[in-house]
C-alpha cells in the first residue's frame, strides 16, 4: 500500500508539473493584444500648413515619429522574417515563445492613415525583400508595403503643405553596397509613383519648409536609406540622419541616455541633419528584462507608459532642441493624452524657436 500512495504522490506530482508547464507556454503565448486601442480623435492632417513659417529650417522642425511604423499587422499568425537569425525565434524554441515575442515585436496600433492624421511626420521603416516581394516587418513579417506606399501618397496628394520623412531604417534581403540591389529597390520606388513627391536636396542644412513646399502648395516626401548608392531624390543616412539608441527597458536610464545624447550633439555642433530622439523603451533579453517585458504585457503596454514619463519631464522641451524629432512606440496613444500634448508641445515649439 506504502508503494502504491508514494508511485500515486509521483505520478500526481509530475501531472502538476506538466500542467504547470502546459499553462505557462499558454500564458506565454496568448496571442491576443489586450488593450483599449486608446487613440486621440483629433486630426492633425495639417498641422504643418497651418502652423509652420515658410522660412523655418526643415532640419529644426520638431515633429513626431514612428518607430518600427508599419508593425501594426504582426499576428501570432506572422511568419518569421526568413532573414532573422536570432535563433531563440527559430524551431521549435520560436513556436514555444512567439506570442510573447510577437507581443514584443507589435511597436504600433495603427495603418498608415491614422498615424499621418495623428500627426506622424517621421516614419522609421524596417523592410524584407523576399521572393521579389518587399514586406514590412520587425522580426516577424507585417504586410506588403506597396500598399502602404499608396497611403502615404494619398495623404501627402490631399494635404500641401505637410511633408514626411521616410527613413528606410533597416532592408533585409539586400546588399547596401550592390549598385544592383540599389537599382531594386529605387525601381521599387519609382513604380510606386512616390518619387514624384521627392526632391532633389543638394543642401539639406539650408533647406527651408517653404521651398521644400513650394509655399505649402505641395505635399512632399523626403527619403533616406543606407545605400552607398543613394543620391539626388534618395538622401544618404550617414550624411542626413543622427539617431542613436538607449537600448534599454530602464526609463530612468533612457532619459539620461537622451540628455546625454543633446549635450554631445550640442557640443559638437551636429545641427547639419535631422536629429532623432529615440524614445524608445527596449525589450531587454536578459533574466530581469524578460521579468520585466512579462509584467507590462506588451510593448504597447511599456509605450504607453514611457510615452507620457518622457513628455512630463521637466527639461523635455530642452532635449527637442537639440533633437526636434521625437519618435516613439505607439505613437498615436492617447492614454493620458499623450497624443494631443505630444502635438501640442510640437507645436508651441515650432512656433517659439
Amino acid at each position: 500500500m506504502k508503494k502504491k500512495s508514494i508511485s500515486k504522490r509521483i505520478i500526481k506530482g509530475f501531472m502538476v508539473l506538466i500542467l504547470t508547464i502546459i499553462a505557462l507556454v499558454l500564458v506565454i503565448n496568448i496571442p491576443v493584444f489586450t488593450l483599449n486601442n486608446n487613440i486621440s480623435n483629433t486630426d492633425y492632417s495639417n498641422w504643418m500648413s497651418e502652423t509652420l513659417d515658410g522660412d523655418e529650417l526643415i532640419k529644426d522642425i520638431a515633429m513626431l515619429g514612428a518607430h518600427d511604423a508599419f508593425s501594426n499587422k504582426i499576428t501570432i499568425a506572422s511568419p518569421l522574417d526568413p532573414y532573422e537569425t536570432n535563433s531563440i525565434m527559430q524551431g521549435a524554441t520560436g513556436l514555444l515563445v512567439k506570442g510573447f515575442i510577437v507581443r514584443q515585436s507589435r511597436t504600433q496600433m495603427s495603418d498608415a492613415s491614422t498615424l499621418l492624421k495623428a500627426g506622424v511626420r517621421y516614419l522609421d521603416i524596417r523592410l524584407s525583400y523576399s521572393n521579389d516581394t518587399w514586406y514590412t516587418k520587425h522580426n516577424y513579417l507585417s504586410e506588403e508595403f506597396l500598399p502602404i506606399l499608396d497611403e502615404i501618397k494619398t495623404f501627402v496628394e490631399e494635404n500641401p503643405g505637410e511633408f514626411l520623412i521616410l527613413d528606410f531604417q533597416h532592408i533585409s534581403g539586400i546588399d547596401y553596397s550592390s549598385a544592383t540591389d540599389y537599382q531594386v529597390f529605387y525601381d521599387m520606388l519609382s513604380d510606386s509613383g512616390i518619387l514624384d513627391y521627392a526632391m532633389n536636396i543638394n543642401d539639406l542644412e539650408t533647406l527651408t519648409y517653404g521651398t521644400l513646399t513650394n509655399n505649402k502648395t505641395e505635399g512632399k516626401v523626403i527619403i533616406t536609406t543606407k545605400f552607398e548608392s543613394s543620391t539626388g531624390l534618395i538622401l544618404p543616412y550617414q550624411d542626413t540622419i543622427r539617431s542613436e539608441w538607449a537600448d534599454s527597458d530602464d526609463f530612468e536610464y533612457i532619459y539620461q541616455f537622451l540628455e546625454t545624447e543633446g549635450s554631445a550633439i550640442q557640443s559638437a555642433n551636429i545641427n547639419d541633419r535631422f536629429r532623432v530622439m529615440q524614445g524608445v523603451s527596449t525589450m531587454q533579453m536578459t533574466g530581469d528584462g524578460i521579468v520585466n517585458s512579462l509584467k507590462t504585457w506588451s510593448l504597447i503596454n511599456r509605450a504607453k507608459d514611457f510615452n507620457v514619463y518622457l513628455i512630463r519631464q521637466p527639461n523635455f522641451t530642452d532635449l527637442l532642441v537639440e533633437m526636434p524629432i521625437i519618435m516613439v512606440d505607439y505613437a498615436n496613444s492617447n492614454t493620458n493624452n499623450f497624443n494631443e500634448d505630444i502635438m501640442q508641445i510640437i507645436m508651441d515649439f515650432n512656433e517659439n524657436s
